[in-house]
């Protein structure tokens, strides 16, 4: 160690630490298998061409209203929420969801990643950050 000096030692060690915590904050937004945890406008996710899905409970769409065009699933179990939209990704386009604030809808991707091929987006910060960015809501149908 007699080559390398404590400043240099120093150095790299900041380095390392520096990079473990790049590497620690990008496994938190990105999963392994490739589902998204990252805040989208509502331009933005309908610039995907991907299936909106409000995996929120009735009472909460009527409460807070819903993004227009967004289908209105509630995510209960992988099975039969694939049941319901299923078919409208078998395209293969992507999967955004949205719930109240991005907890329910990062539990339902970790769910689902791995049973369809489709890349899934949870919407982070969820319909409280839509709305309070501006977004004006549309009752539920």
């Amino acid at each position: 160690m007699s080559t390398i000096t404590k400043r240099t030692f120093l150095g790299i060690g900041l380095g390392a630490v520096a990079g473990a915590a790049g590497i620690g904050y990008a496994m938190t937004n990105v999963s392994a298998a490739g589902f998204e945890h990252r805040f989208m406008t509502v331009e933005e996710m309908q610039a995907t061409g991907g299936l909106i899905v409000d995996i929120r409970t009735p009472p909460e769409w009527v409460e807070t209203g819903v993004i227009d065009g967004a289908r209105l699933v509630t995510f209960n179990d992988p099975a039969s929420f694939l049941a319901r939209v299923g078919p409208e990704i078998a395209d293969g386009r992507d999967l955004v969801l949205i719930c109240r604030s991005g907890n329910r809808t990062s539990a339902a991707a970790r769910a689902l990643e791995g049973r369809i091929p489709n890349r899934i987006v949870s919407v982070d910060g969820g319909m409280g950050k839509v709305i309070s960015d501006g977004y004006k809501t549309v009752p539920p149908s």
